[in-house]
């Protein structure tokens, strides 16, 4: 009988032990599962707090080009501040305001993010940090307090190369000299630091707007006009000439318009410049739109305050 209850009670210890090892392997499955549960929740956290301002002091996030940050500034912010950040009717001067200029970065991130409500500025926290940083650098282009407002030339060589062998002033204006095809460059470098002036001298295809391209009038009667289309509309044409003349032309006495695809700005300065002489280039456009900056600032001496 001692035998018989002795070989019974085996099973059942088999039978424990069988019910033991697979709770236990739940109990790790249920282990992995809440490890990869956790690490899930803290993936989606962060992504979540990439708009704040905690993640916009992260470095390690893309930068936006300084180009894509004054597109933005024009679309978003010059509406109420103006083009150079100067104010108008409907915000305050954030470019020579000195209590603007004496913010941090951070201060300057947080009021973009947050707006000011009781001030009328709305909210800006849309904006990826990435951008809303590029925005703080483009407001210190501003300001002329940034680097990339520092010359990283010499002006007076520039002028000479401007007025000389580059040739720039056979179709460029500069503080009251030179030629009249291309656009007056005499504020261009107000609101351009010393990278995308480059990428202008340097790379003309990619610049939009008409008036860059050369285009030749063919009358029927006459000798061909070329120069750069002005005005146009579907019955006549302004076309200037490379002496700064204009000359209307009926479309009606035309027997073929010509357009160039190619710039007419030369598109080689990259490789015929050296690079210190590019630099002495830009370095010349931001001095001249440097000292039409003071002119304006005596017309308008006592700017606006931010008010908050």
């Amino acid at each position: 009988m001692i035998r018989y209850q002795r070989l019974k009670k085996i099973p059942s210890a088999r039978r424990l032990s069988t019910r033991s090892g697979s709770h236990s392997h739940r109990l790790l499955a249920f282990e992995r599962f809440a490890l990869v549960a956790f690490a899930v929740a803290l993936l989606v956290l962060a992504l979540n707090v990439k708009g704040t301002p905690a993640a916009q002091d992260n470095p390690s996030q893309s930068e936006r080009p300084i180009a894509e940050a004054r597109q933005t500034f024009e679309n978003r912010c010059a509406g109420c501040h103006g083009l150079d950040g100067r104010g108008g009717e409907r915000a305050p001067d954030i470019a020579t305001s000195p209590k603007t200029q004496n913010r941090t970065d951070a201060g300057l991130t947080q009021i973009i993010t947050n707006g000011i409500p009781t001030g009328g500025m709305p909210s800006f926290n849309s904006l990826d940090a990435p951008t809303i940083r590029s925005l703080v650098k483009y407001l210190r282009v501003l300001q002329g307090k940034s680097d990339a407002a520092a010359m990283p030339g010499n002006p007076a060589t520039g002028k000479s190369l401007f007025y000389g062998s580059a040739r720039c002033s056979g179709c460029h204006l500069a503080a009251g000299s030179g030629g009249f095809l291309g656009p007056d460059l005499s504020t261009y470098a107000r609101r351009r630091p010393a990278e995308e002036i480059r990428d202008a001298i340097t790379k003309p295809a990619t610049l939009p707007g008409p008036g860059r391209n050369e285009v030749t009038v063919t009358p029927h009667n006459g000798q061909p006009m070329t120069g750069v289309l002005r005005n146009e509309d579907n019955f006549s044409l302004q076309l200037q000439s490379p002496d700064g003349a204009f000359h209307s032309v009926v479309k009606s006495d035309v027997a073929s318009i010509t357009r160039n695809p190619k710039p007419l700005m030369p598109t080689d300065y990259g490789t015929t410049l050296s690079a210190s002489e590019l630099n002495d280039l830009v370095s010349f456009l931001m001095s001249t739109a440097q000292q039409n900056k003071s002119g304006d600032d005596k017309l308008n001496n006592e700017p606006m305050d931010e008010s908050e």
